[in-house]
């Protein structure tokens, strides 16, 4: 049986980061090469687990569970135009660095001096619902106490160029296309016991398939809907109350109940 997730720390993000605001954190010259879309995940990080107090120690032997639905996008994008430009040999080797998923997971590990198990979804829509189901069966092998869920998700600089000539155009995939798009990133520090700084406990997490592939759930912002739950759960956590969070999108139904927690 899959334990329930207690949230020992959290921090959300729209837009993007700026270096001097990991300063409190780390070295910020250990940046310099990092793409957005990695140093917002690497800020959600740093907050959360501040606010899980967590000791050196502690930190180290925790699991990464990062969900990035399609990757650093910019870097790819830079990285094929690279190739065009300048032919296989002397294609940038730094935009293809960056664009795989697990450069955001091992600069989330490299900086923040996490050793234990790290695992990246990338699922699209389902991402973030993969990520927690992934710290669940981490904390259930008991592989390590706590799990630093992550998401981070960039903005396609082609789609968002397209959106803006013809905003339907690639209805009902993209949601609210007439918005301007935006990064998203976050991360949760969470157990499978509280710990002293628990907040919350997040329930009855599961990820299903359904005959129903029209009906979608609208997010308010033009992001995945893998960016959209974290947003929803943000905006749940503000206020301490049971609350169910419940989304459909590409034949899927990703649900979970949220619980305050209450210190005995």
């Amino acid at each position: 049986m899959l334990p329930d997730l207690y949230i020992n720390g959290f921090a959300c993000l729209k837009g993007d980061a700026d270096a001097t605001q990991c300063a409190p954190y780390l070295d910020v010259r250990s940046l310099r090469r990092a793409e957005a879309v990695s140093k917002n995940a690497l800020l959600c990080a740093c907050q959360a687990l501040a606010q899980a107090r967590l000791t050196p120690q502690q930190r180290a032997d925790m699991g990464i569970s990062l969900a990035m639905g399609a990757g650093a996008l910019s870097s790819t994008i830079k990285f094929m135009d690279s190739i065009v430009e300048d032919g296989d040999e002397l294609s940038s080797p730094t935009a293809f660095a960056n664009s795989v998923h697990n450069s955001t997971s091992f600069l989330l590990s490299s900086l923040l001096k996490i050793t234990g198990p790290c695992l990246v979804t990338g699922q699209m829509d389902a991402s973030f619902a993969g990520a927690l189901l992934t710290a669940q069966q981490l904390l259930a092998q008991n592989m390590c106490p706590q799990v630093l869920v992550t998401l981070a998700e960039d903005v396609n600089p082609l789609l968002a160029q397209v959106l803006q000539k013809e905003p339907h155009r690639f209805d009902p995939y993209v949601y609210q296309p007439q918005l301007p798009p935006v990064r998203v990133a976050g991360a949760l520090v969470v157990s499978a016991a509280p710990t002293d700084t628990t907040r919350a406990v997040l329930k009855n997490i599961t990820l299903a398939r359904t005959d129903d592939t029209a009906a979608h759930t609208q997010p308010q912002l033009a992001v995945q809907s893998c960016a959209h739950s974290l947003l929803l759960l943000a905006d749940y956590l503000q206020t301490p109350q049971t609350f169910d969070l419940q989304e459909q999108f590409a034949g899927m139904i990703f649900a979970l109940r949220g619980e305050p927690y209450v210190h005995p």
